[in-house]
């Protein structure tokens, strides 16, 4: 063989080598796992950041604790401070642009925007809610508490208060109707009724009007479905008209960082964080973690298990071994995804107390 050949020979080898070393890092067996990318859209901003915030370091959380994975779980978090137009953005760009193979979503209305990109997208999406629409697809779950669940509670609640006259007060928000429309639902043939319900806006700051129509139809007590800023709103213009109706709720009153505001009252809440989950938190970012924390933690842990379990990166097997789930181990006790996509956990009763949340039943 004359000199060039063998400097050909050797640039043939070099090149293969090279070759082999690429495709090597693509491949499981290769030493590089692959990863699986999970898109995370969360309100870090705006009158809910807190929440959005404290989910975020649920997810960073739960990404610690992994321990030995077949995949590499990569998290790319967006902004959508609760705007469905922000919610849209940030999911069209997750999934066409960053590929990813999995959502986590925060709220009804975000939710509700993502449910059908996802279908179509046969991107896997869980989302920490309580509209059941949003489970509608098989590549969509919801993770929370369900409102028939905190409604039976609530319900349960009341009529041992001696509670037989309601008037509610919520959000125009599909979580907010889906729980008055199951409450009324599981109200028929039990001694209690509403007696009064009104909706509100988003950025409504004006509640006076509402709370005297409300107070005029003589309820034992008021229920009230809001979100910060409003929610501190509302509580100020009650106690400015000096009315004595209590109010209560279910969820409400862990959206504020005011929880003085409602020092005493009672309301039903979704499930409990674990101690272990909460102790973990607070060694870790220093804070309680804020409603929904648990879930979104849960949400993470669920999708990793799902593709583990698939033993590929393939959306698809995911999906089907996300929905046969029983008995997981979660931030919220035992925890099974039911028929519907629907993960169900058990609610519990709590009140303010000394300005903090206490669980007493």
């Amino acid at each position: 063989m004359n000199k060039t050949g063998k400097i050909i020979l050797i640039i043939i080898i070099i090149l293969a080598i090279g070759l082999i070393g690429y495709v090597s890092t693509l491949s499981p067996q290769g030493g590089e796992k692959e990863i699986v990318k999970i898109g995370v859209i969360m309100p870090l901003t705006g009158g809910q950041a807190n929440l959005g915030q404290s989910a975020k370091n649920a997810v960073l959380l739960a990404q610690e604790k992994l321990g030995k994975t077949k995949f590499n779980y990569q998290v790319i978090f967006e902004d959508d401070a609760l705007d469905q137009k922000l919610t849209s953005n940030a999911a069209n760009k997750l999934i066409n642009l960053d590929k990813v193979n999995a959502l986590i979503s925060f709220t009804s209305g975000s939710g509700n925007v993502i449910t059908p990109l996802a279908t179509d997208n046969k991107v896997i999406h869980i989302c920490v809610a309580s509209d059941p629409n949003i489970a509608k697809g098989d590549y969509n779950f919801l993770h929370w508490t369900t409102p028939a669940e905190e409604d039976r509670v609530w319900i349960e609640e009341a009529i041992k208060r001696g509670i037989k006259k309601v008037a509610t007060i919520q959000f125009n928000q599909q979580g907010q109707y889906a729980l008055l429309d199951d409450l009324k639902k599981q109200i028929q043939g039990k001694d209690i009724e509403i007696v009064d319900s009104q909706f509100a806006n988003t950025g409504n700051r004006d509640f006076r009007a509402m709370i005297e129509k409300a107070k005029s139809k003589n309820p034992e007590a008021i229920f009230i479905g809001f979100f910060s800023p409003e929610l501190e709103v509302f509580a100020k213009q009650y106690k400015e008209l000096g009315v004595n109706i209590p109010l209560t709720t279910i969820e409400s009153f862990e959206y504020t960082e005011q929880p003085e505001l409602f020092e005493g009252r009672w309301y039903v809440q979704s499930a409990q964080a674990a101690d272990e989950f909460s102790q973990n938190f607070q060694t870790k970012f220093n804070d309680n973690p804020k409603l929904g924390s648990p879930f979104v933690f849960d949400a993470f842990n669920l999708i990793v298990s799902a593709f583990e379990k698939a033993d590929e990166v393939n959306n698809e097997k995911a999906m089907k071994e996300l929905s046969q789930i029983k008995d997981f181990p979660s931030a919220v006790g035992k925890i099974f995804v039911g028929d519907e996509g629907i993960v169900w956990s058990q609610a519990v009763v709590r009140e303010i107390r000394d300005g903090k949340p206490v669980t007493i039943k």
